[in-house]
């Protein structure tokens, strides 16, 4: 037997070889030889002992259960190989696989209102010649975007009413495919879109005021939503607030880099901790979050800054980062590293340019991503982050706090960020209440004096 794995083993470094023949006894079937022909290939094509490129993976391993045999045996008898280059590999035999439905959005841009239903494209001129700010109309045509999409699957009718607006209502909350639900502050937003066009587009008013009993019902369950988000924000604070973030973050970045470096737990891990510290630094929407790309929207500089610039979906108005805190740089060039040894950085991000943050790929990932990676990291979706930083300034400055706000979390209008500056203006009375009491009690307060002689 020590013979046989001595030649199957031939192209192996010498301590591989010595410690699989050691274990002899105790290989796993078929293990010896795949590593055989994975080191037989890395010496053929002069690839790096170290960091074996994707290729000796592909040329050892002609299924997926042999490709898994092969980095269990490389975890175990050559530990010391980094298996990153695994991940492309580990990747090409998950897509393999049968899937209910892919969880990529089409980025192929389409003529605006092509996909509406035909009565909705004959709208469209009105609502094109409106005189409304281009912001609102993009944000509207969204929204239509939204309302066909639902159509087209058969889910809600093309007629404006409220037949149309209930069966909307109930597609977008309780849609089946759970990654496409969205919360009702978000299906009135869509749904308003639809409403605006049928104003401009002569829908008789009767059907207009139907459809907004729909809309005022999901802005009503908004309402008792932003009780419930209180309510989620008040235990993330009790537990610490960003000072738990950070510590979160610090556990997830020390539990992946226990990981194999090819594993999707090690990346599910980044991912998580690299979106929580993105989201401290300045707190994007999930939309635009989910859309930045390498070299355009989030660039990085040869001396190791990183900063973000883009252009939000909500508003159309630009917003930037400015230069990334050093600590949230250092996560983000681990996680393009993605295992690999920190001198390939400037290697690694010229390979990324062009592509998707989160997906290091073409595709861009599902909008609710960020949401999922933050509730399972720290227990609340991402959009609490936005308010929790906004609690933060209200508490240093509540005087001036209403217009940073705005600017931090790039509010196209002084109404999207009404809520915010009420609690700036109650803040800031009542600590100039405070302020007065103090005044009045130090004043108030005088020193006995002895009693006057007659």
């Amino acid at each position: 037997m020590r013979g046989n794995l001595d030649v199957i083993l031939e192209d192996a470094p010498a301590a591989v070889r010595r410690a699989m023949i050691d274990d002899a006894p105790n290989l796993a079937p078929g293990s010896a030889h795949v590593m055989g022909r994975f080191w037989s290939a890395v010496r053929e094509r002069k690839s790096n002992p170290s960091m074996p490129g994707a290729e000796a993976y592909r040329s050892a391993a002609a299924s997926e259960s042999t490709f898994r045999c092969l980095l269990r045996a490389l975890a175990a008898y050559a530990p010391h190989v980094c298996t990153a280059p695994a991940r492309e590999v580990s990747d090409e035999w998950y897509a393999l696989r049968s899937k209910s439905s892919p969880r990529v959005i089409l980025t192929a841009k389409t003529a605006v209102g092509a996909n509406w239903p035909v009565s909705w494209q004959g709208m469209k001129p009105a609502l094109d010649a409106a005189p409304i700010k281009s912001s609102t109309r993009k944000r509207y045509f969204d929204s239509i975007d939204r309302c066909a999409t639902l159509v087209a699957e058969g889910l809600a009718s093309e007629t404006h009413g409220f037949v149309a607006a209930c069966e909307l209502s109930e597609a977008f909350l309780f849609h089946s495919e759970e990654e496409r639900r969205v919360m009702p502050v978000t299906a009135a937003n869509y749904i308003e879109g639809l409403i605006a066009l049928g104003a401009r587009g002569g829908v008789a008013e009767d059907s207009l005021n139907a459809m907004r009993l729909i809309l005022c019902d999901l802005r009503n369950q908004a309402a008792l939503a932003e009780k419930n988000k209180q309510e989620r924000l008040s235990g993330l604070m009790e537990k610490g607030g960003y000072a738990h973030v950070a510590d979160r973050i610090g556990e997830l970045r020390s539990r992946a880099q226990d990981l194999p470096a090819h594993s999707a737990a090690r990346r599910r891990c980044m991912q998580q901790s690299v979106v929580c510290a993105v989201i401290l630094n300045k707190p994007p929407r999930k939309a635009d979050l989910v859309s930045w790309r390498f070299g355009d929207q989030i660039i990085r500089d040869l001396d190791g800054t990183w900063r973000a610039e883009w252009e939000q979906e909500k508003t159309g108005a630009k917003t930037e980062t400015g230069a990334i805190w050093p600590e949230i740089c250092d996560i983000l060039d681990e996680w393009i590293l993605d295992g690999r040894p920190d001198r390939l950085i400037h290697v690694r991000y010229q390979e990324l340019v062009g592509k998707n943050w989160l997906t290091f790929a073409e595709d861009e990932p599902y909008r609710n991503l960020p949401t999922e990676l933050t509730h399972a990291a720290i227990g609340v979706p991402s959009h609490d982050l936005r308010t929790l930083a906004a609690d933060y300034m209200r508490r240093h400055d509540p005087a001036h706090a209403a217009d940073v706000i705005a600017t931090h979390l790039g509010h196209g209008t002084r109404k999207a960020g009404e809520a915010y500056r009420a609690d700036c203006i109650g803040a800031t009375a009542q600590a100039l209440w405070q302020s007065s009491r103090d005044i009045i009690a130090a004043q108030s307060t005088r020193k006995p004096s002895g009693k006057r002689k007659r």
